[in-house]
């Protein structure tokens, strides 16, 4: 390294030091309108999650502070066009793997060893806390809740909001641990199922409330915790503005006459059961049922898809498409007849919450197909806007989209109702005004700082 370039990243180093250990300036306590809340993400933006992004877009609306702080850049070049319009500013943490690491790793052993002279009590007590727990520790999350920690305090935020109660939840409760500063978090789907009843509960005892988009989920979460913090639903909530409801002739888009379109859209992995929607399709083919289907996504499983598209002989009506934006989704739903997304329970508890293509589609005023794992029946009602199947049956499956796609008038019907529902409960106007009003009903307490006053 060059004497002036070692200079330079001495002197970064320096200034990432200079982190102001000292309080939150009090006109940004005594004012409730400069207080910022730290948005703790694993990877930011994802394009398979959109529902956080809808949620800091409507939160912002409302007039929330938020600074969004993100585990890991994205690796990926895809992003909606609504990234743009999030005002929050972003911090990535440092990168622990290959060139720059070695530095990296130094300086954040640095701000560790801050940590524990400023509050050398309550740095020994968490860390002690985090590696007598269960399971396999990770270095890299204590590496980055010491960054974040520094970051977020220096930010000014007085709260951190996770999503996801895994990793970033992890890290969020070794920030409070390190600071007091407190958090909540957002319960999904698989960071529920596939965590111990142990560490939710943990986690929830210390944080100042959770979030979750079911009630089933809510309902599974009350079960498992022994302590008093209070737990809400509040389902995500879509722009419905994107999905107008406004329909494109399927016929004019595919070019092809009388043909319905099955549309599915998800990541190709086990828990959306698209193999099952495949050969579904291979038996309506059989029957001689008309249709073709086009399912969007991307994922670990398209070479298996793939392969099953060939084998059961439906390469002139089954398609993959590959990573679509908002923008480009909201397109298909128009051109479409059906949506269908036979979601499963795998066999390490992975589900799905609510899918949030499903509240799309029935924005769109589709008729929907789905299955009646974990919260979807609190979104379709069969026979009212959408049909339910069990999950793994294929059998059931062929014969909900062959009802569908023999009843055109059945279909708009669904459609109408689903449109209805969505807009009474699952807009995103509801939904971030239920997320701000938790924020500052359970969010609200003595000013952070003057805890950490008082324990200094």
């Amino acid at each position: 390294m060059s004497e002036s370039a070692a200079s330079d990243t001495q002197t970064e180093q320096a200034e990432i030091l200079k982190v102001r250990l000292g309080r939150v300036r009090s006109s940004e306590v005594s004012n409730p309108g400069l207080r910022k809340i730290a948005y703790l993400m694993k990877t930011y933006p994802r394009l398979s999650e959109t529902f956080i992004l809808n949620e800091i877009l409507g939160l912002e609306e409302l007039g929330a502070h938020l600074h969004i702080f993100s585990l890991r850049r994205p690796d990926d070049s895809s992003f909606h066009p609504a990234v743009e319009r999030v005002s929050a500013n972003v911090t990535y943490s440092l990168i622990l793997t290959g060139l720059a690491s070695v530095s990296n790793w130094i300086l954040l052993l640095k701000l560790h060893f801050l940590l524990l002279l400023r509050r050398p009590v309550a740095y020994t007590r968490t860390i002690t806390g985090y590696l007598r727990q269960p399971g396999r520790q990770r270095l890299k999350e204590l590496l980055h809740a010491g960054y974040f920690a520094h970051t977020i305090r220096e930010s000014g935020c007085t709260h951190i909001h996770a999503h996801f109660a895994n990793v970033p939840t992890t890290v969020a409760e070794l920030i409070h641990g390190f600071t007091d500063i407190p958090f909540s978090f957002t319960a999904h789907a698989k960071d529920i199922y596939r965590s111990s009843p142990a560490e939710l509960d943990r986690k929830i005892a210390k944080a100042k409330f959770v979030l979750t988009c079911t009630d089933y989920n809510r309902k599974y979460l009350i079960a498992l915790s022994t302590s008093n913090t209070n737990i809400h639903c509040v389902y995500h909530g879509i722009d419905l503005s994107l999905f107008d409801g406004c329909r494109v002739n399927s016929n004019a888009a595919l070019s092809v006459n009388d043909i319905p379109l099955i549309l599915s859209i998800g990541r190709f992995c086990e828990k959306k059961g698209f193999p099952y929607l495949i050969r579904a399709c291979r038996m309506l083919q059989d029957r001689g049922i008309k249709f073709r289907c086009v399912i969007v996504g991307y994922g670990s499983m398209r070479e298996e898809l793939e392969a099953l598209i060939v084998e059961l002989g439906l390469e002139g009506r089954v398609a993959l498409a590959g990573k679509m934006t908002q923008d480009r989704v909201a397109d298909m739903y128009r051109t479409a007849d059906i949506f269908a997304l036979p979601c499963l329970v795998t066999d390490d508890g992975d589900r799905d919450g609510i899918p949030n293509v499903l509240i799309e589609a029935m924005a769109q005023r589709l008729a929907v197909v789905s299955t009646n794992v974990s919260g979807i029946s609190e979104l379709v009602e069969p026979m009212n806007n959408g049909l339910l199947v069990p999950e793994k049956n294929t059998e059931a499956l062929a014969e909900a989209l062959e009802t569908l796609l023999c009843q055109p008038k059945l279909r708009r019907q669904m459609g109408d109702s689903g449109r209805e529902k969505v807009m009474r409960h699952f807009s995103l106007a509801s939904s971030a005004s239920e997320v701000w009003s938790t924020f500052q009903t359970d969010g609200r307490g003595l000013d952070v700082m003057q805890r950490v006053a008082q324990n200094d």
